[in-house]
C-alpha cells in the first residue's frame, strides 16, 4: 500500500537537498531533458521523473502548456497553484508574467490555507489557475469545480490535471469505499477517491466551465516526448463559459 505523506520541518527539507545534489552525480548524462529544472540525465534512471527537481509527465507537460500560454498572453496574470511542488513553484516565481499565489489544504510553505469547495478569494479575480492531481482526492468534487469557476476571471483560463481513464466513458467512484488498501486498488492510490472517466467534461460544464481534453501526443512533438521523457497523458484547458 502507499505510504501517507508526511513533512518534517527543518527534516524534509534537507532530505531532499541532499537527495537532488546526489542525483546531480549519480545521473549525469544528457539522454533526456527537464523543461522544469532545465537539467540533463542519463537512461539509468529508472523512472520518467526528473531526477533533480522531481518533476514527473504531468509537471513536465504543465511547463510546456505553460510556455506555449505565455507566448499569447501579457502580464501580469494573477495565478493560483493548488498544491504547489518543487520544480513547478521554482518555475512559475521566474516567470516575469506571472503574479503567483499558491495554496493547499494543509501543506506548510504556502500563501494560504483552504479546502478546495469553499475557497477564501473574491469572485472572478484570478486570470490562471493551476490544479493539478487535486480533483481525485476530493468527494464533493462538483462543488469544487463549482469554486474554481466563480474565482476565474471571464477571460481566465485554468489547467486541471487528474488520473485519467480515457477509454472510460463514465468516471470509476463510490463512495462507499473508505479502506485505504482498497482505494489504491481500485485507483491507484490511498487517498483517491475515483479514477475520472470522458464524463469529467460534463461535470466541469454542469459547473459553468467549457473544456479542452489535450492528450500530450497532439500537442507535444514527438521528438520532444522523447527527450522530455514523456508519456501520452492528457491536460484539461478549461475556460468560463460565456454567459451571453
Amino acid at each position: 500500500m502507499a505510504t501517507p505523506y508526511y513533512y518534517l520541518p527543518v527534516l524534509s527539507p534537507v532530505y531532499r537537498t541532499l537527495h537532488r545534489r546526489i542525483n546531480l552525480i549519480r545521473y549525469q548524462g544528457n539522454d533526456f531533458d527537464c523543461p522544469v529544472c532545465m537539467r540533463s540525465w542519463s537512461k539509468s534512471k529508472p523512472s520518467e521523473a526528473c531526477p533533480f527537481c522531481g518533476s514527473s509527465t504531468r509537471q513536465k507537460a504543465l511547463v510546456i502548456w505553460l510556455e506555449k500560454f505565455l507566448e499569447t498572453r501579457s502580464g501580469p496574470l494573477k495565478t493560483l497553484l493548488f498544491a504547489p511542488d518543487f520544480g513547478i513553484e521554482r518555475w512559475l516565481r521566474k516567470q516575469e508574467q506571472i503574479d503567483l499565489k499558491t495554496t493547499d489544504y494543509s501543506a506548510p510553505n504556502v500563501d494560504f490555507h483552504c479546502d478546495i469547495t469553499d475557497i477564501p478569494e473574491a469572485d472572478e479575480s484570478y486570470d490562471l489557475i493551476l490544479c493539478s492531481h487535486v480533483m481525485e482526492h476530493i468527494v464533493d468534487d462538483q462543488a469544487a469545480y463549482q469554486e474554481l469557476c466563480r474565482i476565474l476571471r471571464p477571460d481566465g483560463c485554468m489547467v486541471i490535471q487528474v488520473p485519467y481513464a480515457r477509454d472510460e466513458a463514465v468516471t470509476d467512484e463510490d463512495a462507499s469505499v473508505t479502506d485505504p488498501a482498497e482505494r489504491e486498488r481500485r485507483w491507484g492510490q490511498f487517498d483517491h477517491v475515483r479514477r475520472y472517466g470522458k464524463d469529467i467534461v460534463d461535470r466541469m460544464a454542469r459547473a459553468g466551465l467549457t473544456c479542452e481534453v489535450l492528450p500530450l501526443s497532439t500537442w507535444i512533438h514527438p521528438a520532444d516526448m522523447e527527450r522530455f521523457e514523456l508519456w501520452d497523458d492528457v491536460v484539461f484547458e478549461c475556460q468560463k463559459k460565456d454567459k451571453t
